[in-house]
């Protein structure tokens, strides 16, 4: 599927970042855990699943949601790290929220190696997590 991102979308980078993929994985998924519903992760990786850049976005206030059911421009502060607009591929992962099973799967996708990776999970309830797979091949 083709996703067209009309401005960034901006994150707070993580204190720390494990350099290993699995890791940074399992890490955003304890983030996650502890989050209000509505949060997100975004992990930006290579093609051999080496983290580069890692954050996290609170849940949108009140303002955003004004802003999106108008179709003004998304008020989003400013972040460390963001999703530049632009025109991606884009997968949502129907598979367990788990690091060893987002890895693999990961590994079996990003195997043709695209330029430009994003990892990215949203806490849509106390109890699901959803995963999707933003690139540029």
């Amino acid at each position: 599927m083709l996703l067209h991102l009309l401005q960034d979308i901006p994150y707070v980078s993580f204190p720390s970042l494990p350099r290993d993929g699995e890791e940074a994985i399992a890490m955003m998924l304890k983030h996650l855990d502890n989050a209000p519903v509505g949060s997100e992760a975004c992990l930006h990786i290579s093609s051999v699943l080496s983290p580069l850049e890692g954050g996290y976005q609170d849940p949108p206030g009140e303002e955003m949601r004004l802003a999106v059911e108008r179709g003004d421009i998304h008020p989003h502060a400013k972040g460390d790290f963001s999703i530049a607009s632009g025109s991606y591929q884009f997968l949502q992962l129907h598979i367990e929220p788990q690091a060893r099973t987002i890895a693999k799967r990961l590994e079996e996708l990003l195997s043709d190696g695209p330029s430009v990776i994003y990892l990215r999970i949203l806490k849509e309830s106390v109890v699901e997590l959803i995963v999707q797979l933003i690139f540029k091949p």
